[in-house]
């Protein structure tokens, strides 16, 4: 059907006097939707997905509301003229909602902000005067559809709607956080609504008009907790005869003991090799049986720990064991959603339909990114939003914590603890996980005071006399040597490592990793492997794969590496070398040593290199200050060599409450915190997106030739998307993702420039400091040790 064609259709449904909501589906050759029928759809469906925190009659109001400038004749215009120009068709529905006063401001905000993000949280009466203002003083009258609410009234009525009616939900608490996050969760029900029910329009046609996506599965949480039951049996046999069985049996009883209680705010304590992974799980699946709670969302800091985690959970609940093939949903950069294609290039229906389910988290369990659920949770973008709706009501357990940035902890602790405040509306429950638990609960009086009632007071899952029990089972793994004191020049560093047939050296900066193996490498080491970020996803899932081959062959292997490799990673060498680092990635990397405490111990050795230039990456300095001093004041009570420091929970504890003292994060704002605090503090939704970001956006992905036939076949597909839809574009990076490495932007000035091509996703090609992908020529070289090496002095490394 020609444009003219499609037009026509169009007007001859606006003719009969009927108001429309979309154009005719199936490339114009279906039907138009009815602005009544989208209305009440979308209405119905936001408030089935916001009645599981209360919200129910407002989601309802913000559906059926937020297209009532479509009932404007400069809409129904366009529908028959797409070349005229959009106009503001949400504003009138915002000011709509506005006459239920305090119960109406959150729908207000949801509608205003569902196309172009959320803007400013303000007062009722400050909204309604800002809106009214600008429907008022439009000098062209060409911003909106229809100024005059009246007469929009008066079609809606006509056409067979009900206005709504608001009289519970969500209302300003005066809590800064608190209210953003209901906000976005209202906003989050509204978006998903329009955005399935404008698909189900768009997907149908003349002989099926509205065409719905398929609901993801649902928990079938008795068959979920066999499942597990029948895979811990397994794992357990595996393992009967290890030292750590019994500590791992332990864990495993206290969280299903655990999950009984209320849900909440939790933490759960346990050494490295103590079974978190499988014990955690259980406490999810136990609780949310208990408190019929819908699903279960796992966030880990990284993606090797994504791969790790999701295998076991796939084989959990796996197909053969009964579960739809959904049921295990990984959202993040890599996940392969779209890669199963047939020969003539159409999506293979899973792999379609697992994209589909990670727009809006529609599966049981989800395993995700830090980056993806914290940026989610203090967007303003209606796509990123979208999915926050389905934490209501689910248990959402967070893995080696201790890698959230202390200048975020307080904003993000405050949202957290409204998702799980006992007498909030959203039931769910929040664990954190790991080996080194911070004491974030210092940090109770700042959340508490102007960002979220319920502040951070969270109960341990583990009785508090069974905890030492499974430290002191751990402790006995390893014996750590503290030899910082004396910095140790690299070379001889090389010399020590040459004289350990299987060990693992763990360092702080790229640039010591690479000039550490780089002389291995010359020396002619014998299985010599290297790990950082300057390799790219698909080659460190390569050499993680060799290293564990190695490590159960016996053979020999000399793995250097950056602190990538310590939280989650399931590695297991009698022997680590760790630079001086935060006394909590100390600990880590010792979780990497002797890891089910099999034989002699292991031997960590902590060591400070030698370097006349910076020996920490930003925002490592503080934390190793506060680590030297700690270290100092034990060492003078009863001497390190004797002390048992990264096995003591208590140790840790004090460690964490010295380095928030020491930085006065305890009781005051830090200069690196209080540009987001104050945004939040405005209610401005877009500053605090900007500013909330666990990795900073002066970054770029550049594709990287480590396996050349992708390489070569991404960069062709590269040329093309300058004229390809979105969502190709996002299909390619998804795809070049894993063959990407990430580095710092450089300069306007920097020499590197002329060896990177930026890609072109538009019809305008982009300014440099405007990419965000780029394809490395062939001056760059891409080392099969260390990955990226400079054309450039130091340029790369850093």
């Amino acid at each position: 059907m020609t444009s003219n064609e499609q037009t026509k259709a169009a007007s001859e449904r606006l003719d009969e006097g009927c108001f429309l909501a979309h154009s005719s589906n199936d490339d114009g050759a279906g039907v138009a939707e009815l602005l009544r029928e989208h209305l009440r759809r979308v209405a119905d469906r936001a408030a089935r997905f916001a009645a599981a925190f209360g919200a129910d009659q407002q989601a309802r109001a913000a559906g059926i509301l937020h297209d009532l400038g479509k009932y404007g004749d400069q809409f129904q215009e366009r529908l028959r003229n797409p070349r005229k120009r959009g106009r503001d068709h949400w504003t009138v529905g915002a000011l709509a909602a506005l006459r239920s006063q305090n119960l109406g401001l959150f729908p207000a905000l949801a509608i205003a902000g569902h196309h172009a993000g959320l803007g400013l949280l303000l007062k009722a009466s400050d909204l309604c005067r800002e809106m009214l203002e600008a429907l008022k003083t439009d000098p062209q009258k060409d911003r909106f559809t229809e100024t005059d609410l009246q007469v929009l009234r008066d079609r809606f009525a006509k056409d067979g709607l009900e206005w709504p009616q608001i009289k519970q939900g969500l209302v300003p608490t005066g809590r800064f956080a608190a209210d953003m996050l209901d906000v976005r969760m209202l906003f989050s029900a509204l978006v998903d609504a329009d955005f399935l029910e404008t698909e189900a329009h768009f997907n149908g046609d003349a002989r099926t008009p509205y065409r719905p996506r398929i609901d993801g599965p649902r928990l079938d949480i008795d068959r979920a907790i066999d499942a597990l039951d029948c895979y811990v049996a397994r794992v357990r046999q595996e393992f009967r005869n290890v030292p750590m069985a019994a500590a791992r049996m332990s864990l495993y009883r206290a969280c299903i003991a655990a999950a009984e209680r209320p849900p909440g705010l939790f933490t759960l304590s346990a050494p490295t090799g103590a079974g978190k992974t499988l014990a955690m799980l259980a406490f999810a699946l136990h609780h949310a049986r208990t408190h019929n709670l819908r699903r279960v969302v796992l966030v880990m800091p990284f993606l090797n720990i994504i791969d790790q985690t999701a295998q076991v959970y796939r084989d959990i609940f796996s197909q053969k064991n009964g579960f739809d093939d959904h049921t295990v949903l990984e959202h993040h950069s890599v996940a392969d959603h779209g890669d199963a294609t047939s020969a003539d290039g159409a999506e293979d229906d899973a792999a379609a339909k697992a994209r589909l389910l990670t727009e809006n988290w529609d599966s049981p369990i989800i395993l995700t990114t830090s980056v993806q659920f914290f940026e989610s949770l203090f967007s303003d973008r209606p796509s990123r939003c979208r999915k926050l709706h389905r934490l209501a009501q689910s248990v959402i357990l967070f893995d080696e914590v201790q890698t959230l940035p202390l200048k975020l902890a307080v904003p993000t602790l405050a949202a957290l603890s409204r998702l799980a405040d006992a007498a909030g509306p959203y039931r769910a429950t929040v664990v954190f996980a790991t080996a080194t638990q911070p004491a974030f609960d210092a940090l109770d009086t700042r959340v508490r005071g102007e960002f979220a009632a319920p502040g951070w007071q969270p109960i341990e899952i583990v009785p508090a006399g069974e905890t030492p029990a499974l430290y002191t089972a751990a402790a006995g793994r390893v014996r750590i040597e503290w030899r910082h004191k004396t910095p140790i020049d690299l070379d001889d560093l090389a010399h020590r490592l040459e004289g350990h047939p299987r060990v693992l050296c763990i360092v702080n900066l790229k640039r010591h990793a690479a000039r550490l193996a780089a002389t291995l490498r010359d020396r002619g080491t014998e299985g010599l492997l290297h790990l950082s970020t300057n390799m790219c996803p698909a080659h460190r899932a390569k050499v993680l794969e060799t290293v564990n081959l190695r490590l159960r062959e016996g053979s020999p292997i000399r793995l250097v590496a950056t602190q990538c490799v310590e939280a989650g990673v399931d590695l297991d060498f009698p022997v680590v070398y760790r630079a001086l680092a935060p006394l909590e990635a100390i600990a880590q990397a010792a979780g990497r040593c002797n890891r089910h405490g099999c034989g002699e111990p292991g031997r960590v050795v902590v060591f400070k290199p030698q370097d006349d230039r910076s020996l920490y990456p930003p925002g490592y300095g503080e934390a190793v200050d506060a680590t030297e001093s700690f270290l100092a004041y034990l060492s003078g009570q009863t001497g390190l060599d004797t002390t048992e420091v990264l096995n003591s929970p208590e140790r840790l504890r004090d460690y964490f409450r010295h380095f928030y003292q020491l930085s006065g994060r305890a009781s005051t704002e830090r200069d690196d915190e209080r540009r987001l605090l104050d945004a939040i503090r405005a209610g401005d939704f877009r500053e605090v997106a900007s500013l909330y970001k666990l990795i900073p956006r002066d970054t770029i992905q550049v594709l990287v030739p480590y396996d050349l036939q992708a390489f070569q076949e991404l960069v062709t597909e590269s040329r093309k998307l300058r004229h390809s839809s979105p969502g190709s574009v996002r299909e390619w990076c998804r795809r070049a993702a894993p063959y990407a490495v990430g580095l710092f932007r450089p300069r306007d000035d920097a020499s590197i420039i002329p060896f990177l091509e930026p890609v072109q996703f538009g019809h305008r090609p982009p300014k440099w400091w405007e990419a965000e992908w780029f394809v490395a020529t062939r001056e760059i070289n891409y080392d099969p040790l260390v990955g990226v090496s400079e054309p450039v002095k130091d340029l790369w490394i850093v």
